[in-house]
């Protein structure tokens, strides 16, 4: 028997190396969006703040792979982005799977985001 499971993803653009956390697999996209801001977050306190998200970009991709959040350093869109991901896909019953609470530290700019993608999953 299988299960979808979600994980998030983030990507450095100025390193320009994925981010996740070892072994964070998910039972629902939610706890996965909140994982995915949390890695944001990261990224926010290793640059100082200076990279500049893309609230209002476009999301793309399948429900199998959806980036919703696009960040430039210092605004800069000529450069390669940073960027939040969802990966979901089937998982066997052995995968360990993560737990994580809903932060309340969400400013109003990752809340509404979190509920944008999360309509995109129901």
């Amino acid at each position: 028997m299988t299960d979808m499971v979600y994980q998030a993803k983030a990507g450095d653009g100025f390193k320009r190396t994925g981010l996740k956390r070892t072994n964070s697999f998910f039972n629902t996209p939610q706890e996965a969006i909140v994982e995915a801001l949390a890695l944001k977050r990261k990224m926010d306190t290793i640059y100082n703040n200076e990279i500049e998200w893309d609230y209002n970009g476009k999301i793309t991709g399948s429900v199998e792979k959806m980036s919703f959040l696009r960040g430039y350093l210092g605004g800069d869109r000529k450069t390669k982005p940073f960027y939040l991901q969802i990966v979901s896909f089937d998982s066997k019953n052995n995968t360990k799977l993560s737990s994580t609470k809903i932060s309340k530290k969400m400013n109003s700019n990752d809340e509404k985001i979190f509920n944008k993608v999360i309509k995109l999953f129901k």
